[in-house]
């Protein structure tokens, strides 16, 4: 294609500016918040840029290679979406979620097939990516667990908990909304489930990707497929342990 997709686009939701510089997609900014020494996000609920820059390259790649339409992809994204394909994404930004979740559903439906396994398989990747990389302290740490020299269960439980707590920490960087919090299974005392709360913004891909994230995580406990997620209100997610340790 002599011309992007992706501006084709563009020309044809708005004729009268085909060959006009298209309105910058700004990152969200982040404002600091006084008192406590708090730092409190944009209001919009936001994705960080380093988690969303390789959703928007895989984009890329499928209208690079013409696997997607430009009327499919018109049909599918909004003009904002598609002005983010013609410039370099900040990771240091934040990035409106509903933007993010389009972008996966995209995916999803496309070079998924339809399939949440897809996306579970990306939340794996992500992980073993972080896991390699060493880029955060958090996954560095699981690599060092003393979870196998614990000798009884409850004291495997108990390590397992502070591995996870400290994980947890790790959604702040990444979401500008919602809040994590881990807790005793109530069903079951010998597990745990992660609680989602103010989650009313947190895209039902999302929670199919963190799920894989967190399923590769526990591989480094020799304990795969520990997790599932379930969605009993629209703003709680809860993730649950499928087994004791």
């Amino acid at each position: 294609m002599t011309r992007s997709a992706a501006q084709t686009v563009l020309d044809l939701q708005d004729p009268g500016s085909a060959g006009q510089p298209q309105r910058s997609v700004k990152p969200i900014p982040l404002v600091a918040d006084e008192g406590e020494g708090a730092i409190r996000m944009a209001a919009i609920p936001s994705i960080k840029g380093a988690v969303f820059a390789t959703v928007v390259e895989d984009v890329e790649k499928l209208v690079s290679s013409e696997e997607i339409s430009p009327n499919e992809l018109g049909r599918r994204l909004t003009p904002e979406d598609l002005a983010i394909l013609k410039q370099p994404v900040q990771a240091a930004a934040w990035y409106d979620i509903r933007i993010y979740a389009r972008f996966l559903e995209l995916l999803r439906d496309t070079a998924g097939q339809g399939r949440n396994d897809y996306l579970i398989g990306r939340g794996a990747r992500s992980a073993e990516r972080l896991l390699q990389a060493g880029i955060y302290q958090q996954l560095e740490y699981v690599k060092r667990t003393q979870l196998g020299k614990a000798v009884s269960p409850q004291e495997r439980f108990l390590a397992y908990g502070r591995d996870l707590r400290l994980c947890l920490t790790m959604s702040y960087s990444i979401f500008n909304f919602a809040r994590q919090e881990l807790k005793v299974d109530p069903e079951h005392e010998s597990r745990y489930q992660i609680e989602v709360s103010e989650a009313g913004a947190f895209p039902e891909v999302s929670c199919w990707t963190a799920l894989g994230f967190a399923n590769r995580v526990t591989e480094e406990y020799d304990e795969p497929s520990l997790w599932r997620w379930e969605r009993p209100q629209l703003d709680l997610v809860l993730y649950r342990m499928v087994r004791s340790l």
